[in-house]
């Protein structure tokens, strides 16, 4: 088995990035991944910690959050933003109301006039995923293939994992829960199976709602609970994994 993509997400339910070789720090976190989002409301308590994803802008409510681009400049000081219909600015990072105007004028085009705020901690401690852990994601392009025999143009981003692996059975990666994967000498604990939302309904390309996954995921592997993919859990030290690296699996 090895790695067939790699991504990371800068900003929670944003745009990914497709990468050659991502870096994990040792509390497990991908450099870079999650590490912005929007907030919704206007309270300024603890409002650079993590909370449940129905605190944020996400796709599972906001499917068209998909449709705006997003990127880091390599230092993730500015970031090269997008909107529909409009040319591509550069914004620096402290620039957090520019940001914000810019999106929520999209998004109010389209009904959505939630008021929220831009965060950017900009530490290794603090990022924005699902789960207050974190953890590096993981599926295989056999599961995608599998769920594209029954529904079909079902692209593997709309599940937004970290690693892409080939070489093993469909769904075969939901039996490894306990065990230890090794990638390029960086050691992980398969933790759980990941339960899915409404946001893998999305089509990223399209930003909308296409596809009802949610309701063919049990039928296809057996979990009543619609799940998709692992997470890992970091049990080394840190260090980089990279395109085509070899996976191993330690019963």
């Amino acid at each position: 088995m090895k790695i067939k993509n790699l991504f990371r997400f800068p900003f929670k339910s944003f745009t990914p990035e497709k990468k050659d070789s991502v870096y994990i720090n040792d509390l497990g976190k991908i450099i870079g991944d999650r590490v912005g989002a929007f907030r919704l409301g206007e309270d300024s308590k603890d409002f650079e910690q993590w909370l449940k994803k129905t605190n944020y802008l996400s796709l599972m409510h906001v499917p068209y959050l998909s449709l705006i681009n997003i990127k880091f400049d390599e230092r993730l000081e500015k970031i090269i933003l997008t909107i529909p219909g409009s040319d591509s600015q550069e914004i620096n990072i402290s620039d957090k109301e520019k940001i914000e105007n810019i999106i929520s004028d999209f998004l109010k085009k389209n009904n959505f006039e939630k008021k929220f705020k831009f965060i950017f901690p900009n530490n290794n401690n603090t990022s924005f995923h699902d789960t207050k852990a974190g953890l590096v994601s993981l599926h295989s392009e056999e599961s995608e293939k599998k769920l594209n025999n029954t529904i079909n143009d079902v692209d593997g981003i709309r599940f937004r994992s970290n690693i892409i692996l080939s070489g093993c059975d469909a769904f075969e990666e939901l039996s490894w829960i306990g065990k230890k994967i090794i990638i390029n000498h960086l050691e992980f604990k398969v933790e759980k199976a990941i339960t899915r939302c409404a946001a893998v309904n999305c089509n990223p390309s399209a930003g909308k709602f296409d596809k009802n996954i949610l309701k063919v995921l049990p039928k296809l592997n057996g979990i009543d609970n619609p799940s998709f993919g692992i997470k890992l859990k970091l049990i080394s030290k840190g260090g980089s994994i990279n395109l085509n690296d070899s996976v191993k699996i330690i019963k």
